[in-house]
């Protein structure tokens, strides 16, 4: 294989307009900017300061311009003489998106999906020992489709995306602003082809009993005309450590279809209910006992089933892995930049351990960006976190002409081969609030028959995937004949989006949004929590680096209609405070929910929030940020809320919920071991003075939700609800569980009347590497932050609380040890007085 990647030229000319000088044998580009392809546009153009990079204050109009070009790349190159094959194949893994692709001045082919790769022989146009040249016409993507009729389409932004199939987000969306992408922006290279080649494999989990695992091998041929099949031999080896556990060896003209069983197999499970373990699986096609082509890749053995049985009122919508039912705990991904090149393996690793460290057991690819990197698929096959893969249509009614439904058949048989080898892969969900948007568009019935998730997407993954459970919107309600069914958005069956995000009530300021008031969430009994979640600023350093030159935020409304108290603080422009209590809106009122929904296990199986990251980006037109409603922001740093999700997602939790004028204790556990202990419920005030308390001895049943105490609101004879909260405590022989609760609701948290807590550090010792910190707190301490300075860590615990006469021990894990003696750790807090830490007297010791 040769690969084509690396330097090209770009220009842009006028739409449509002639290149025949270009294609000319003659021509060569000066004036061009270099393009180390695969790289989109955009960021060539930044590179070289033609364009700024993500600020706040950018306008959309500045870059408009970008996508009413259209850009030509061009690429001169060498081909040894020696690599020709009876073909040749050009390969394109990523075109975006609209464009026509010249080899030495020939046309061989055009393009429209940026999802799926091109190819094309290209032997007979190659100049084979000599020089060539490659040119890629991209088309601009807004003026290609804005002579087409909308009349019959629907989109909750601009309708020029519904028309092409690229990441919908780019468009723009409420987190990121408009950035239509242009470019190569997936390898490129030439492959010589000789013979009969593997084009495709599945490889699936039939079947698993006791001590035994029944596999199954799907494999594809391309068998040229030339060539003779029979004399071809396919082997498969299944490996553990390097060793075999099992090795076939079959004619290729017999196993089209492979049956094999595996003794005594080691299963894999998503994290943390098991051991994620992969398998090393090997496929060879030999002639002559020479290897032709070797496919190798990680495979995990494990049966996963969506369950919909009679639960309540309805269906159950739970996840079984190996027979094991589970409560899902995940949130949703998004790409983790709009400019898709610049996102590094990395940036992966970085994120996937975060969605670890953060308890997750799944994350949904949302439906408005892109198939994600086979990396990410990789990390998530070894850490154990499931994917529910939406395929990527979203909020909108899109075209139903025969060629745009040709261009979604072929790229629903690419995706789908491209990732069913996966392990993680859980489900395949045909598009994201698709159902919902016919109801938008006031023509709810009409989904029913909508040619893409229904027909196209369904009959794909019935072919391609028949093993997977295939959701055909999300949300949506499965099972049309019963309850629910002509839905979408039911709490009956299937799964459900619900943003009802005010913290206020609005009841003592007449404001008629109590409708949207977060609590009513009490009177929903969802079977599966696909998207919910509230809006929150980044972080710190994240806010100061991106609006650098602390301009006034527009559109603030879209954070004071939920938190009203914040107006102040966004007119005066304190952006601390508003940075700190958007957060604690978020933080609290998604641990509310989760708690709910955890509650209503054997109810409600599983909650995927709203959501686990935030791509680098511009912000949106009347937008407040580019980063909002995610738990690690823009720039990879983990919020407040990412804490409070995390500890909300541990296997054993100990929660209140509200039921009426009633207060009741629940403990909800994915153990597989009932607990005994003592709960107690302690009443008192910031300075610790202890109000009331209760004790009683209880037992958390296994894998369940228990309700451990149930009693009236009016038991806390609370003064001041400004000084005084309560905290519940569930002790075993083994660790103590614990929560707090404010009797302030959020829309007032900032009226807390907290004394300065008094936190210092009691010892702090450096092992292996991590810091190992040892608080105490006279007083209440209200939000304790930890950080250190001018470089990254990980922290067992952040953005906690601690009672008045307490102390807490706390791990932090520096990501680069190298240095330390320069840098120090900093603690504070709402009421916490700054605290720096220089790690130099700690290494000293």
């Amino acid at each position: 294989m040769l690969s084509l990647n690396g330097k090209w030229k770009v220009t842009h000319v006028p739409y449509c307009s002639p290149i025949d000088f270009i294609l000319s044998p003659s021509f060569v580009p000066e004036g061009w900017l270099d393009a180390a392809v695969p790289e989109e546009i955009h960021r060539t153009l930044r590179n070289v300061g033609i364009i700024r990079g993500n600020v706040y204050g950018k306008t959309e109009e500045e870059e408009l311009w970008i996508e009413q070009a259209d850009w030509v790349y061009h690429k001169e190159f060498f081909v040894p003489a020696e690599e020709t094959g009876r073909q040749v194949l050009l390969t394109f893994e990523g075109l975006d998106t609209f464009c026509d692709i010249y080899l030495n001045g020939i046309l061989t082919g055009s393009h429209k999906n940026m999802h799926i790769p091109f190819q094309t022989d290209v032997k007979d146009l190659l100049h084979f020992g000599g020089r060539n040249v490659l040119v890629v016409r991209f088309y601009s993507p807004v003026r290609y489709v804005e002579n087409r009729d909308d009349s019959e389409i629907f989109s909750i932004t601009t309708s020029d995306r519904i028309f092409a199939r690229k990441a919908q987000m780019n468009y723009s969306w409420d987190f990121c602003g408009r950035c239509v992408t242009v470019g190569i922006w997936k390898n490129v290279s030439l492959t010589a082809v000789d013979s009969v080649r593997i084009s495709s494999h599945y490889l699936y989990t039939k079947l698993l009993e006791e001590d035994s695992a029944l596999l199954h091998l799907n494999i594809d041929f391309s068998t040229p005309d030339y060539d003779t099949f029979s004399s071809y031999y396919v082997s498969v080896n299944i490996e553990k450590d390097g060793n075999p556990v099992c090795h076939i060896s079959e004619r290729a003209a017999d196993c089209s279809v492979l049956e094999f069983s595996l003794e005594d197999p080691i299963l894999w499970w998503p994290r943390p209910y098991g051991e994620p373990f992969l398998y090393d699986f090997v496929l060879r096609l030999e002639k002559e006992g020479q290897i032709l082509q070797e496919i190798r890749h990680k495979f995990g053995i494990r049966r996963i089933a969506v369950l919909q049985e009679p639960v309540e009122d309805g269906l159950s919508f739970q996840f079984a892995v190996n027979g094991r039912r589970l409560f899902i705990r995940g949130a949703n991904w998004v790409p983790l930049n709009t400019i898709y090149t610049d996102i590094t393996d990395e940036d992966y690793e970085k994120a996937v351990l975060y969605a670890c460290e953060g308890n997750l057991t799944m994350l949904r690819i949302w439906g408005g960006g892109i198939y994600e990197s086979p990396r990410f698929f990789e990390l998530c096959d070894e850490k154990g976190i499931l994917v529910w893969n939406d395929f990527m249509f979203a909020c909108g009614i899109y075209p139903r002409d025969e060629e745009f439904l040709e261009n979604v058949a072929l790229e629903a048989e690419a995706v789908i081969k491209k990732y069913r080898n996966y392990t993680s892969l859980a489900l395949w969900a045909g598009d994201n609030e698709n159902g919902q948007a016919y109801g938008w568009a006031g023509r709810p019935y009409e989904f029913a028959e909508d040619p893409i998730s229904c027909r196209i997407l369904k009959k794909a993954c019935e072919t391609f995937d028949p093993n997977r459970f295939y959701l055909t919107t999300s949300p949506g309600s499965p099972c049309g004949d019963l309850k629910g069914g002509d839905n979408p958005e039911s709490p009956y069956q299937g799964d459900s989006h619900l943003y009802i995000m005010s913290a206020d009530p609005g009841i003592r300021s007449g404001r008629d949004y109590g409708r949207n008031y977060y609590k009513r969430i009490l009177s929903y009994r969802p079977r599966f929590m696909s998207e919910f979640g509230f809006i929150c600023f980044p972080e710190k350093d994240t806010f100061y680096r991106y609006n650098f030159r602390r301009l006034p935020l527009s559109r603030e409304n879209e954070l004071t209609e939920f938190l009203p108290f914040t107006r102040e603080f966004m007119e005066k422009n304190d952006f601390d405070s508003a940075i700190y209590y958007s957060q604690v809106y978020n933080s609290m009122a998604l641990k509310y929910w989760i708690e709910y929904f955890r509650s209503l296990k054997g109810i409600c199986s599983g909650t995927l929030y709203w959501k686990f990251n935030d791509p680098a980006a511009d912000c949106a037109k009347g937008g407040i940020f580019p980063s909002h409603m995610s738990v690690i922001d823009m720039f990879g740093q983990p919020k407040m809320t990412y804490y409070y999700t995390k500890r909300a997602y541990e296997d054993f939790l100990v929660c209140c919920t509200e039921k009426k004028d009633a207060f009741r204790i629940h403990a909800c556990s994915e153990l597989t071991e009932e607990i005994k202990g003592t709960l107690h419920i302690t009443h008192m005030d910031f300075k610790g003075k202890v109000i009331l308390e209760k004790s009683m001895a209880c037992t958390a049943a296994a894998d369940s939700t228990t309700l451990l105490a149930e009693f009236p609101g009016c038991t806390f004879a609370v003064k001041d609800k400004y000084e005084e909260y309560f905290r519940i405590r569930f002790d075993t022989s083994g660790r103590e569980y614990e929560n707090r609760y404010f009797f302030a609701d959020i829309c007032e948290i900032n009226r807390l009347k907290l004394p300065p807590a008094g936190l210092r550090i009691r010892k702090a010792s450096f092992e292996d590497g991590n810091i190992r910190l040892y608080l105490y707190t006279e007083n209440f301490a209200r939000s304790v932050r930890l950080r250190l300075s001018d470089r990254s860590a990980g922290f067992a615990d952040n953005y906690f609380d601690m009672d008045a006469d307490s102390e807490k021990i706390v791990c932090v894990i520096p990501d680069d040890k190298g240095g330390l003696e320069a840098a120090a750790l900093i603690i504070d807090g709402i009421n916490v007085s700054s605290i720096l830490l220089p790690l130099s007297s700690l290494l000293s010791v």
